[in-house]
């Protein structure tokens, strides 16, 4: 739907058209006399005949009618009936010297504004002044109604429709559902709910800004409007939310064609500015009446699958099942602890110790996030992290995080051991925001911990998709003073010219490798391959999740730096830590720490972001 302008009045208003019928020249000239000396702005166009006055009513739009009202060819009455059909809203004046008193009264009957008889032509002036004025004033009251005509079908356009993109809004989307599943009963048919969300979308917005997003936003609505059928329904829900109802549904297979549709014609690339981009959507389906018999579980269920689908790797579509009810709302209860997990001081933090191979000593520890939910107890990273990274609320977790790391660090310096470097992981959503950096500085200000005994990890994955943003991060860590490690390499499909790209001051093998490597021979070699690499570029290698006395061996064997794991220690809190700090200085000074040779403990958990490490 296209909404009209609505006209503003021009505050010069150009000047009267009149239209005079009249056969006398010298009555002619005498109007127009009358007319400048009283200082009328008006276009005088003069005609002589019925065919020349018809013609002209449907050439113009005119301000004043002065008629004659005895012509050679018709008389001013049939004038005044042509003038009545044609421009109706167009003043009409006599201006005779043959009518009569019972003529005038009829003429004023039929339609007719005002007489004035020639013998009298003093009071043309005023009547002209007058019929004009009215006529403006009655034009601009036509065009005020016209504007608020124009206004409310704005606005009632706008309370159905999304500003943006033009396309249903929730509540439009709300009564074209209902009628939809309405018409799908009549008929025995299904009805398709397709949930539809834009992958990571938030990084368009991040990256070119707002307005680039916007533009990539109604892009995308087009190319939704151009995969749907005639009759369904596409709506925006608001942000990167797309809504699509497929009507006359036989079964699931129409619904995975619709989706397939979707995903097609998102695969074009989009420009913003002259800038090419792409992006994958993630569709959740519910289908109707199987999934729901109305639109609030038809919406909810389709958000459960939709949500499975991005869990699951995105650029996919779903289909809802049972299961997915009973997540969402265990995914609903932890997002809503999760937020206020921060506040109720359900957070703490443990620290692995981190071994040199060559000394033997402590010489970093990393700082694991932890949450004690107050009904389920230890939560564990790779559960809850996920959550904190989509809400947003990764960010003042994040935050408090390395404050805590930082401000420890720096009191068992006080406590008078040694420095050690503090390794904390950082996610994405954090760095890219522009205040991360001065924030950083800030934490490093007040807790007074030596930069250099900082060192932030990153995982291989945000190399390969920030690439830009790693750059922009080492420039400024640079000029401060701290460190950045690449963590979980091996992963992804880093290469070699990431690495010569970025110099980090730490690589960490992942555990997949580390758990192989004394008994795959293959992952023995590629372990080498990356320890050797990373010596070549002048980074330190550190394995995780050591368990096993055989993986020490084989690691030590391969030229390994430093270690971190169960086999030396489980994550410890910061007064355990401090403890095994002592123990293990004092055992250096006597002989080699038995608690680095003890048994180890078993059970190193699945490694990510601000999760444990073995």
């Amino acid at each position: 739907m296209q909404l009209s302008q609505v006209i503003q009045p021009n505050n010069r208003p150009p000047p009267a058209r009149i239209l005079h019928l009249e056969d006398s020249e010298l009555d002619q000239e005498l109007v127009r006399v009358l007319l400048k000396n009283a200082s009328i702005d008006c276009e005088i166009v003069v005609v002589l005949t019925r065919e020349e006055f018809v013609r002209h009513l449907s050439l113009g739009n005119w301000d004043l009618i002065l008629a004659d009202y005895s012509l050679p060819s018709f008389d001013g009455m049939q004038a005044l009936e042509i003038a009545r059909k044609t421009c109706p809203t167009t003043p009409f004046i006599f201006l005779t010297g043959t009518i009569g008193e019972d003529v005038a009264v009829e003429s004023l009957i039929s339609g007719a504004t005002d007489y004035v008889l020639k013998q009298h032509l003093k009071r043309l002036v005023g009547c002209v002044r007058r019929a004009l004025n009215e006529r403006a004033e009655r034009m601009r009251r036509l065009q005020a109604e016209a504007n608020l005509k124009v206004r409310e079908e704005q606005f009632r356009f706008l309370a159905y429709h999304d500003s943006l993109t033009n396309l249903p809004n929730r509540v439009l989307l709300q009564d074209r559902l209902m009628q939809a599943l309405s018409n799908a009963t009549r008929r025995s048919e299904k009805v398709a709910i397709l949930f539809i969300d834009l992958d990571q979308f938030k990084i368009v917005n991040d990256t070119l800004g707002h307005s680039a997003g916007d533009q990539v936003l109604k892009q995308v609505a087009e190319r939704l409007e151009r995969s749907a059928r005639s009759g369904d329904t596409v709506a925006r829900l608001g942000g990167d939310e797309f809504l699509l109802v497929v009507n006359g549904v036989k079964d699931t297979t129409d619904a995975a064609v619709a989706a397939d549709r979707v995903k097609q014609g998102m695969a074009a690339r989009f420009t913003c500015n002259g800038t090419e981009l792409s992006t994958t959507c993630s569709i959740g389906i519910s289908i109707f009446p199987e999934d729901g018999s109305d639109s609030e579980t038809l919406l909810k269920n389709a958000d459960s699958a939709l949500f499975n689908a991005k869990d699951n790797g995105r650029n996919q579509w779903r289909f809802f099942t049972p299961e997915m009810n009973r997540l969402a709302r265990e995914r609903f209860a932890l997002e809503n602890a999760l937020r206020q997990g921060l506040a109720k001081e359900q957070f703490f933090l443990e620290y692995q110790p981190q071994f040199e191979v060559s000394t033997g000593r402590i010489v970093g520890a990393e700082a694991l996030l932890r949450w004690r939910h107050p009904e389920e107890g230890r939560i564990p990273p790779n559960r809850f992290i996920p959550f904190a990274e989509s809400t947003g609320e990764i960010i003042p977790i994040g935050a408090w995080a390395l404050r805590t790391a930082c401000a420890q660090a720096r009191q068992w310096q006080v406590e008078g051991m040694p420095p050690l470097v503090m390794a904390v992981n950082v996610s994405a959503v954090q760095l890219r925001r522009d205040t991360f950096i001065r924030s950083l500085q800030t934490v490093l200000n007040e807790t007074g911990l030596a930069p250099q005994l900082l060192e932030l990890e990153v995982t291989e994955s945000l190399l390969l998709s920030n690439a830009d943003l790693v750059v922009s991060l080492f420039e400024s860590l640079g000029k401060i003073g701290s460190k950045l490690a690449i963590d979980d390499f091996g992963t992804g499909y880093c290469g070699f010219s990431y690495l010569r790209r970025f110099q980090f001051s730490r690589l960490k093998i992942d555990q997949s490798f580390v758990r192989s490597v004394a008994t795959d021979p293959r992952e023995a070699a590629l372990t080498a391959t990356i320890i050797n690499m990373a010596n070549i570029l002048g980074m330190k290698v550190i394995a995780e999740c050591v368990e096993t006395e055989e993986q020490v061996e084989a690691l030590r064997s391969l030229g390994c730096d430093q270690f971190q794991g169960y086999y030396f220690s489980r994550p410890l809190s910061a007064a355990a830590f401090a403890e095994k700090l002592r123990a293990h200085a004092a055992s250096l000074a006597g002989g080699p720490d038995p608690s680095v040779l003890s048994k180890p403990q078993r059970g190193c958990p699945r490694s990510l972001a601000f999760g444990d490490r073995g």
